[in-house]
Formats: C-alpha cells, sequence, structure tokens
C-alpha cells in the first residue's frame, strides 16, 4: 500500500516538473523541444536513481538557468520522499547561483529552513528563519514554519507567541491551535502540581477559542479531582453534541463515575441517557461498553450493547455482547463459539486529514502534525 502512495506520488510529481519543462521552454507557433538533460533527469527518477537524476538537474540549471522552478520542486519532491540531503543539497545549490532576486532567494532560503527542520536540526532551521523575519517581520510562510519548529521542540510559549502573530496578519486557523498548545502547557503544569498555573493557561485558551474541547477535557479532571461532580460532569456533557465528541471518549469512565455521584440531580440523568444513547462507530460502542462495565457493572453494559446491537447489528457489538452474556437456546452453540472466537476488531483515532490511526488519542498528529484533527476511527460497516 505504501509503495502504490508513493508511485502515485511520484508520478504526479513528475507530472508537475514535466509541466514546468514545458512552460520553461514552449514557444508560441514551434514546435515543443525539451532539452535531453530533463528526460535525462526524469529518466533516472523513474529508475528510482536519485544521485544522478540531481546531478542531471543540476546539470540543466547550469545549461538553463531560468529554469529554477524546477529545481525547487524537484528538492520539495526529495524532501516529502525523506532524502534529506538530497533536497538540502538541490537547495543550496540554488541559493549559490547568481542573479537571485529577492523574493526568489527568500523562497530558497525558506526551502533549506524546511529540509533542516524535516532533519531535526532545529538550530539551523531556527537561525534561517530568524533571519528571513528581520527582513520581513509579516513573512507569513516563514512564520509558519517557525511555530512548527517551536512546536517540534516543545517550545510551548514560543510557539504560542508566534501562532499570535500568524493571527494578527490573518492566517486562519490559529485560535483553535493556540488554545490546543495552552492545553499542552496546562497538562504539563497539572502534571508537576501547579493547578494555579494550569488554570492560567485554560483561561489563555477559552479566550481565544471558547469551544475548545481539550480546554473541556481538562477543566473536567480539575473539577472531578475536586469532586465537584455535576461541574466535572457538566463540563465534558458540553461535548456530547458536538464534533468534538471523539474527545469525550478520553474520559468516559470518569464521566460515567460523575453521573453516578450525581444521579439525583435531573441534568445529570439528562447527560447520562444522552451519553448511552451515542453508537456512533465501534470505537464509541467499545469505550463506553467498557467504561459501563467498570463502574456499573455487566448488566449496564450488556443494555447498552443489546441496544446498539438493534441499532447497528454490527459483527464487534455481537462480540462484546457475547462475551459478556449467555447467549440464548435458540442460538446454535456452534455459531456461538465460532462468532465469541473471532479476533477482535482494533478500534482506533484517526486524523482527518492524513488519515493515520492509532489507539492513541493524540491533540496533534504525530504524522502530518496538524492541530485537533483525530476523530472516532473504524466506522461501522
Amino acid at each position: 500500500m505504501a509503495a502504490s502512495w508513493w508511485l502515485v506520488f511520484l508520478a504526479g510529481a513528475l507530472g508537475m516538473a514535466l509541466g514546468l519543462v514545458v512552460a520553461v521552454f514552449w514557444r508560441p507557433r514551434r514546435a515543443l523541444l525539451v532539452p535531453e538533460v530533463y528526460v535525462q533527469g526524469l529518466n533516472h527518477l523513474l529508475s528510482d536513481r536519485s544521485d544522478e537524476a540531481v546531478e542531471a538537474f543540476l546539470e540543466a540549471l547550469r545549461q538553463h538557468p531560468e529554469s529554477t522552478d524546477i529545481l525547487m520542486a524537484l528538492g520539495r519532491l526529495f524532501r516529502r520522499r525523506g532524502e534529506l540531503e538530497r533536497a538540502l543539497r538541490v537547495h543550496q545549490y540554488l541559493l549559490e547561483q547568481p542573479g537571485l532576486s529577492l523574493s526568489l532567494r527568500q523562497e530558497v532560503l525558506l526551502e533549506i529552513a524546511r529540509d533542516y527542520l524535516k532533519s531535526g536540526i532545529l538550530n539551523r532551521a531556527e537561525s534561517i528563519l530568524k533571519e528571513l523575519l528581520q527582513r520581513d517581520d509579516r513573512y507569513v510562510d516563514g512564520l509558519q514554519a517557525l511555530a512548527e519548529l517551536y512546536e517540534l521542540g516543545a517550545d510551548w510559549p514560543q510557539a504560542v507567541a508566534v501562532r499570535r502573530r500568524l493571527k494578527a496578519l490573518g492566517r486562519e486557523g490559529q485560535e483553535a491551535i493556540i488554545a490546543l498548545i495552552c492545553g499542552e502547557m496546562a497538562e504539563a503544569a497539572i502534571g508537576r502540581g501547579d493547578v494555579t498555573a494550569a488554570r492560567q493557561y485554560l483561561a489563555e485558551a477559552r479566550e481565544v477559542d471558547p469551544d475548545s474541547p481539550r480546554t473541556q477535557i481538562i477543566e473536567g479532571r480539575l473539577a472531578f479531582a475536586e469532586g465537584a461532580w455535576e461541574r466535572a460532569a457538566g463540563t465534558w456533557a458540553r461535548l456530547l453534541d458536538t464534533g468534538a465528541y471523539p474527545a469525550l471518549l478520553l474520559v468516559v469512565r470518569p464521566f460515567l463515575e460523575a453521573l453516578k455521584r450525581c444521579l439525583d440531580q435531573p441534568s445529570c440523568r439528562s447527560w447520562r441517557a444522552r451519553l448511552l444513547d451515542r453508537f456512533d462507530d465501534t470505537l464509541t460502542v467499545y469505550r463506553v461498553a467498557q467504561a459501563l462495565l467498570e463502574v456499573d457493572g455487566t448488566e449496564a453494559a450488556r443494555d447498552y450493547l443489546r441496544r446498539a446491537l438493534n441499532a447497528r447489528k454490527g459483527l464487534p457489538v455481537v462480540q462484546l455482547l457475547l462475551r459478556l452474556e449467555t447467549p440464548t437456546p435458540e442460538l446454535l452453540p456452534q455459531l456461538v463459539q465460532v462468532i465469541g472466537d473471532l479476533p477482535m476488531p482494533n478500534p482506533q483515532f484517526q486524523c482527518a486529514q492524513c488519515g493515520y490511526r492509532t489507539g492513541e488519542h493524540h491533540w496533534r498528529c504525530p504524522s502530518c502534525r496538524s492541530w485537533g484533527s483525530f476523530t472516532g476511527g473504524t466506522l461501522w460497516t
């Protein structure tokens, strides 16, 4: 599957490169003559001979200095493929070319900074980005790369500062990211026992994004730790009818525990009913059933799974139910044994941006580094 993905990606990249060649060398009313050196370079790429491709395209730039866009695209291709030394070599060669315009030099320096960033050489990337921003403090692409650098190095205060600059310059989506980073700092503060600092970070998060699910998860945990059951349950219940509902699965057990302690309140009974009416996907049913088993016992988990089976009639629900109760007499013993022994599915969270799946929830995708992109995975079939 991974090999197929790379073939598709490589084909697209080569198409882009060939398109650039055509754009550079096309002349109206004349036949299209693609220089031989570019054909050689493309052949090397298709044959997975990256070093030869680099040499061919560098020679192409020496022969045709106007074709810098092709080298820029080639460097990006190498970086995305993880061939970071080759990417850096291509971009540094471009930087050494005489007569680069200021805008093109800025673009090449940004690509070099991204090469270093992808390589994990953060100090060099930071130095280049700061140099770019000294020349133009409104350079949005440079600020975006600098924010990613600080986030990669877990320098959260600096990351927030840069994200605020991006927000001031009109870059969309910064509010949600700032709130998620504030949540990162709040959880770190709780980990070292500084609840006061944690509340300050949460207040900062609410200021920029009042609906941040991470803020609500952490605030509910703080209330739960204080024994404020209804307040904890009410904080988490706000996620029930939102697109951030999968985040509630992180705290579904303490949520049920808090609800159990405040069931004398109509609001708590209503929240519990709404939670137990959710059968969105396998992950939801699995997490809620497991939490019910631990908090309220076997009968509560059975009742939930029976209703889930009526709602969705999915094989995973059958498996869960068979593990909790004795099958009815009309079911053939052999069928029960076969179904009960089937391997359990592995419900996972999934990144809505890149499709990355994992059993662990992340506020920031480890694969594509998008913030707040995790949703429920493994949908019903």
